[in-house]
């Protein structure tokens, strides 16, 4: 896919310096390539403690520190109207900022005025009502921004998310539900795809480039006299994650099916953060040392040697899991306090029995020009083993970061959204 820059400049308002501390608004933008369209107006303002208050008309209330407002104004004074990045050098203010006006203006927005520092000029910003919503930092704005994955089990046959191919490689709708569906459920199924090799590059490039590995770009999968990875083996592979042996393993893999003719070698998914998360209620003990303890990985041929170390479930500081790694392929010797060692044992067993548990098994074998797409720090993947004399087997694989598939759906979403100030 080629990507083009797409700059726009709706008009909106930006504040600038003022010798007698007034406002001076002046045409602009709020430097963001992002519009952020809003139901929603202000109604009133008011200043209490060097806080600018906010009430919105659907009735909720936001709350906005000066040195907050100040660091994000959006004139050209502190934010560079071409590379849309901070010249504002709070480090280098004398005294934190002051407050002495917020005021809403006729077209919505709100001006702040901040009071003058010694010699130097007051400065007034003006920021955009619906920009002001999407970043307020009260625990319900939050909230509502935040992302809550689909928790899963056997049940998402009936729900697994399906994208047709052409519909996703001729519309934005169609990438945005792909995307989606990764984001919400970690798997998301792509039908109807030329069954060809090479194809799954075409797919990929719709989303964002992939990411090499000691794989190369784009592997096969298939049968092979002289394997390097159990995967090229016609052996069953137990649920996995792929290559928790580096430090940041991909975020996505990439299945595609060229041939599936052979006996057997149906495909098996199961949510890790669902088993986390019942980990967690069921066997609180066993969540907690796999989330502390931490593991090694490895994997090394005669190319390379790549080696990792960390917890089984990783956990974000608000103990939100962000991250599973079971690959037993790959986990190494065991470096951890001899107390540790049997109750690690058994807990990694404890939780390996929930990933056998049919509850949690989505199974589906895949037909040529179908693609599986899995989200690679939650969702597991595995197979039945598959008898190579009884026809050919060929699948493709490759590996991408979630960084650029999320730059694609925000790119996406922007085209998409209204402008503003138009």
């Amino acid at each position: 896919m080629r990507r083009r820059l797409i700059l726009w400049q709706p008009v909106a308002i930006f504040g600038r310096d003022t010798m007698d501390g007034t406002a001076q608004a002046v045409v602009g933008t709020m430097l963001d390539h992002a519009p952020y369209p809003t139901p929603h107006r202000i109604s009133s303002t008011h200043i209490t403690d060097n806080l600018v208050h906010l009430a919105w008309s659907d009735g909720r209330n936001s709350r906005f520190h000066a040195m907050w407002l100040r660091d994000n104004c959006p004139c050209p004074i502190c934010r560079h109207p071409h590379a849309l990045e901070r010249r504002f050098l709070l480090i280098d203010q004398p005294e934190p900022p002051h407050v002495v006006a917020a005021t809403v203006e006729n077209s919505g927005d709100l001006t702040v005025t901040f009071a003058a520092v010694n010699d130097s000029a007051g400065h007034v910003s003006v920021f955009d009502a619906g920009w002001l919503r999407h970043h307020c930092y009260q625990d319900w704005a939050r909230a509502e921004r935040a992302h809550e994955p689909k928790l899963w089990g056997a049940w998402l046959e009936e729900e697994l998310p399906i994208i047709e191919y052409q519909r996703f490689t001729h519309s934005d709708e169609g990438v945005l539900d792909w995307i989606n569906g990764l984001l919400d459920y970690g798997i998301v199924l792509l039908t109807g795809a030329p069954a060809k090799a090479g194809q799954i590059q075409h797919i990929a490039d719709r989303v964002g480039p992939i990411r090499y590995t000691n794989f190369g770009s784009i592997f096969d999968v298939i049968s092979k006299p002289n394997p390097n990875a159990s995967a090229d083996t016609p052996m069953g592979l137990e649920l996995h994650h792929d290559l928790p042996n580096w430090r940041y393993p991909p975020d996505i893999q990439l299945l595609f099916c060229v041939a599936n003719d052979a006996a057997g070698g149906g495909s098996v998914y199961a949510d890790s953060f669902k088993i986390a998360a019942d980990l967690r209620v069921e066997e609180p003990e066993v969540f907690e040392r796999l989330s502390r303890q931490i593991f090694e990985f490895r994997f090394h041929d005669e190319n390379c040697d790549h080696h990792a170390r960390a917890p089984m479930i990783e956990l974000a500081p608000d103990g939100r899991v962000t991250r599973v790694r079971f690959n037993n392929w790959l986990r190494a010797p065991f470096d951890i306090p001899e107390n540790e060692v049997e109750p690690t044992y058994d807990s990694l067993r404890r939780f390996w029995l929930r990933l056998r548990d049919p509850r949690y098994q989505l199974r589906r074998k895949l037909d040529p020009g179908e693609m599986i797409a899995v989200a690679n720090a939650r969702v597991m993947h595995g197979r039945d083993p598959f008898d190579p004399s009884t026809g050919h087997r060929h699948m493709q694989g490759c590996l991408m970061d979630m960084d650029w598939v999320l730059s694609t759906r925000r790119l996406i979403e922007r085209r998409k959204r209204p402008r503003l100030h138009v």
